[in-house]
């Protein structure tokens, strides 16, 4: 018995050291062998060491997390929840570590919200919440509240979000606590479009002294949706030079550093295209494609750990009713293969609407396409009339541009609409957009039609084309795109 007992005081202590490392230090343990045989150790004891076994699930799902394995991850912290679940089946007196619950909790929270699983995210951070409020630690159970507020705000349910929020302000004083509250108030106003409240909220949260990556991101995007293209910038430079900002924080500005107007060199916009191409297939995609799986598997636990419990219950129920007798056995297990069976044929039903559902998409998108490139090429074909005609300054009823519609294409009529949408445009500027579009490129027939200056036309074309958030060369494209949008 003591020799056999030896692996697992070794086990115990390797735990206990990742537990010292991450108090005195801030960071994981991260001796991979050691600590996956504490994981394996402990496993086989986990009956009678659940507080053990749950810190050994924590710290070697932690550590592969770290380290890119997020499938592995998720299957270590699954194994420690089932140290409590023992427990509530068969009650163990000692187990008492609901901090490490909590923590294993949070961590599958983040999981599945990085996987935009918001719904599943909520029920991870409702448990943590639940395990820090029985381990007695206030502070990480309004942390886990202010979670399940950001999977609210995620999907735009502004009402509970805020009524969560609300309750959180009023009874915490913890300043790091109410500085992500703001932060989940930017997130929540963005994704309802309310980009002057975004950016109200990421100020409050730089006010506390909390340079959050998150906010710098919503506080970027929401100017540059407000067309405050300066501040956009700003912000999104501090997301990139920030030390904590993740490889998802840094995508989603760059686009805005790309496409500003600031950027002087053709080779500064490839170096920045290429780094958010990079982001995205070296980071963002293969993390993506492991959250989902590691969520999938986290769904599955959650169903056959509530079909085990009921199969618990109906056996207790047996037992105190009848006993347990061999048919009352044989009938369970019918019963339990029969869960299993209607489990296997609903998840494939939903595979296939799934997949339905996906080709219905494609076709869809394909038949968009065609339509769009039946327009391109009426559009295209009224132009070619436009710009071989002889009378091109009759045919363009300057004077009255509805009437130079009616004789060219229906498509044309919104496009003047369209454009002072974008940018307020000048009638000289405006009259170049449809010269342009027709397809007169040269420099001085574009003079005489305008009656312009050879020198300022093509200083007019790139006014133009800035303004409409494009370039010279790509004007034409743009416009005929637009023209032909419904």
């Amino acid at each position: 018995m003591l020799i056999a007992c030896r692996p697992v005081r070794d086990a115990q202590q390797t735990v206990a050291t990742a537990d010292s490392l991450r108090v005195n230090h801030g960071v994981a343990y991260d001796d991979s062998l050691a600590l996956a045989d504490a994981y394996a150790t402990l496993g086989s004891w986990r009956l009678i060491y659940p507080d053990d076994y749950a810190r050994a699930c924590y710290y070697y799902g932690y550590m592969l997390r770290q380290h890119g394995d997020q499938v592995a991850a998720m299957r270590a912290f699954i194994a420690g929840t089932h140290a409590p679940y023992i427990q509530r089946v068969i009650p163990l007196p000692w187990f008492s570590n609901y901090h490490i619950l909590g923590r294993i909790y949070t961590n599958m929270g983040v999981m599945c919200h990085l996987a935009d699983d918001f719904e599943l995210g909520f029920a991870m951070y409702e448990q943590s919440a639940k395990s820090f409020y029985r381990a007695g630690d206030t502070t990480l159970y309004y942390y886990g509240l202010n979670a399940m507020a950001l999977e609210l705000a995620e999907q735009k349910l502004h009402d509970e979000t805020l009524a969560l929020l609300d309750s959180i302000e009023q009874n915490c004083t913890d300043n790091g606590v109410l500085s992500k509250l703001w932060e989940t108030k930017a997130i929540l106003y963005y994704n309802l479009g309310q980009y002057d409240s975004t950016i109200y909220s990421s100020q409050e949260l730089y006010s506390r002294g909390y340079k959050a990556a998150t906010g710098y991101v919503k506080e970027a995007q929401a100017y540059w949706h407000l067309e405050r293209y300066d501040s956009a910038l700003y912000y999104a430079k501090l997301v990139v030079d920030h030390p904590c900002a993740s490889a998802q924080d840094k995508y989603h500005v760059l686009y805005i550093l790309i496409s500003h107007d600031s950027i002087n060199s053709t080779q500064e916009v490839q170096t920045l295209s290429a780094e958010r191409a990079d982001l995205n297939s070296e980071h963002i995609e293969p993390l993506l494609q492991q959250l989902s799986v590691a969520t999938e598997l986290l769904r599955q636990s959650l169903d056959k750990k509530s079909s085990l419990v009921n199969l618990a219950w109906l056996m207790a129920a047996i037992c105190l009713i009848g006993g347990c007798t061999w048919s009352a056995s044989a009938w369970i297990k019918k019963q339990h293969t029969l869960l299993r069976r209607a489990t296997l044929l609903e998840q494939e039903k939903l595979r296939q609407q799934h997949q339905n559902m996906q080709e219905k998409y494609l076709s869809l998108q394909q038949l968009q396409e065609a339509h769009q490139q039946e327009l391109v090429n009426a559009i295209e074909d009224t132009c070619k009339c436009l710009r071989e005609s002889e009378h091109m300054e009759a045919d363009l009823h300057w004077k009255d541009y509805n009437q130079m519609c009616d004789l060219c294409n229906d498509h044309f009529h919104l496009l003047i609409t369209k454009l002072h949408a974008i940018a307020k445009l000048s009638e000289k500027e405006t009259r170049l957009c449809v010269l342009v579009l027709i397809g007169i490129n040269s420099r001085a027939e574009t003079a005489a039609h305008l009656r312009y200056s050879l020198t300022g036309i093509g200083k007019l074309k790139d006014t133009t084309a800035k303004k409409l958030g494009t370039t010279g060369s790509e004007l034409r494209h743009f416009l005929v795109l637009l023209a032909s949008k419904n």
